[in-house]
């Protein structure tokens, strides 16, 4: 009884972070990809910090 209320759970937050522009994997996605662009900001920014100095 526990394992099927905590799968009826599960499904129910599951399908309530569907809500808004694309699936969760899309969101996921975009996530992935504005997380390596701020890291690749970062880079950049320590790259012309380290050139200045010198």
């Amino acid at each position: 009884m526990k394992f099927i209320a905590s799968f009826l759970a599960v499904a129910v937050f599951s399908l309530a972070s569907c809500r808004g522009s694309g699936g969760p994997m899309t969101r996921a996605g975009r996530g992935v990809d504005h997380a390596f662009e701020k890291t690749g900001e970062g880079i950049a920014k320590v790259g012309r910090k380290i050139e200045s100095k010198f």
